[in-house]
């Protein structure tokens, strides 16, 4: 780890990795009890997915948008504006369910705002980390900053599922509040970065033209295309993990939760094992390699439903997950001109906004042959177009970041 304490010496860095490690926990956690949740109150697989699906829709509409914000105003100004929403929502859903009063509807509409909020962190947050480094540690920085979300991720499932069974959904939104608290203090702290105003400045168009800009490249169409691909046919199977716990298994919510914690812990020592080996002329291999190999995952998860299967399922899936987020930030950040980084950040968010789909269809799929069915017909819709993307694109061969086609 001494990479990696080079950097927590940095304060800026130190910083806005301490939000992020505090609004991931948030993330993971939710995702989990509030599924957990959904299944109890409506006993559908199909309004389980839904509130995954309400999270990721705010990527689509509002990702681009978001990016073209961070490249002309203050990345931080706008980063505490969205922490303050979201601390809002999680206080007034902790009074409702206090009060007896909150329903379904109410917990889809605070996922909504939530979704905004992490549409936030990929054009604002993360290009708050990169300003905040120097280029030769960008992937470094960038891989740490995902073992931090990825170590949440197994610890939010892992303390979800046994605060939803001790404390219900109450207990989910007050510790969330507690958590978005702390982040936006942390954030208060955050001075201005004067290296980001010359590329606010040199800045030209919106969202559009960093579309054209980036499709009119080869390499950074493909890399976007990839995590369209992901989120669509890749992360959407972790919906059903707690369908297949409780409804196939026969699992306690707390044991699903901490079976879903090992998917976070093998992220977790992922993201330090690209951090510590991966090299530049391995990045689109590993980007590419990692998602075709978690279709394959989740097509064995379901075509061998059982315990052992699920446990090891969800550890190989944690691992392709990390390789792939720390590849996803590094690459489009890397190939974005400076002026458009934040836009280019917000068309990675539109990408990754495809995942609303991927939920709706692994949702509805489960709800007419299953859930087992619906995950080995989700790896399976997968693979196809992951290999139509990845012929001819010459960099995967050969040649550093940011040549070949």
């Amino acid at each position: 780890m001494g990479a990696g304490e080079g950097l927590f010496r940095n304060r800026r860095y130190a910083r806005i990795w301490l939000v992020g490690l505090l609004t991931a926990l948030v993330r993971w956690l939710e995702m989990l009890a509030l599924g957990l949740w959904a299944l109890d109150e409506t006993g559908s697989p199909a309004l389980v997915a839904a509130l995954v699906i309400l999270r990721f829709l705010p990527m689509a509409l509002a990702g681009p948008a978001l990016g073209g914000l961070a490249d002309r105003a203050e990345p931080v100004r706008l980063l505490r504006l969205a922490l303050l929403l979201v601390l809002l929502v999680s206080l007034a859903m902790w009074a409702l369910f206090i009060a007896g009063l909150a329903t379904y509807p109410m917990v889809a509409l605070a996922a909504f705002a939530s979704g905004i909020f992490w549409a936030s962190d990929l054009p604002i947050r993360r290009k708050i980390v990169g300003e905040a480094v120097e280029p030769a540690r960008l992937a470094q920085a960038m891989a740490l900053d995902g073992a931090t979300s990825n170590g949440m991720r197994m610890a939010g499932p892992l303390f979800g599922g046994l605060l939803y069974g001790a404390a219900g959904a109450e207990g989910i939104y007050a510790l969330a509040a507690c958590a978005y608290a702390a982040a936006f203090i942390v954030a208060l702290t955050l001075a201005r970065e004067p290296a980001a105003e010359t590329a606010r400045d040199a800045s030209e168009g919106g969202a559009l033209a960093a579309l054209a800009h980036a499709w009119a490249s080869p390499d950074a169409r493909r890399i976007l295309l990839v995590t369209v691909a992901f989120n669509l046919w890749g992360f959407p199977y972790l919906a059903m993990v707690p369908v297949i716990g409780r409804e196939s298994l026969g699992l306690s919510p707390g044991v699903v939760g901490a079976i879903t914690s090992i998917e976070g812990l093998f992220a977790l020592l992922g993201a330090f094992a690209v951090a510590r080996f991966a090299r530049p002329s391995g990045w689109r291999r590993l980007y590419v390699g990692a998602t075709g190999l978690l279709f394959l995952v989740i097509f064995a998860m379901g075509a061998l439903t059982s315990l052992p299967a699920l446990v090891i399922g969800l550890a190989l899936g944690g691992a392709c997950t990390s390789a792939f987020g720390a590849m996803q930030a590094t690459l489009i950040y890397q190939v974005a001109p400076p002026s458009m980084r934040g836009r280019y950040l917000g068309l990675m968010t539109l990408a990754i906004g495809a995942g609303a789909l991927g939920f709706l269809n692994v949702g509805l799929t489960a709800e007419l042959v299953g859930a087992e069915r619906a995950l080995i017909l989700l790896g399976l819709e997968g693979l196809i177009p992951l290999l139509l993307i990845a012929r001819g694109w010459r960099a995967l061969r050969s040649g550093p970041p940011g040549s070949g086609a």
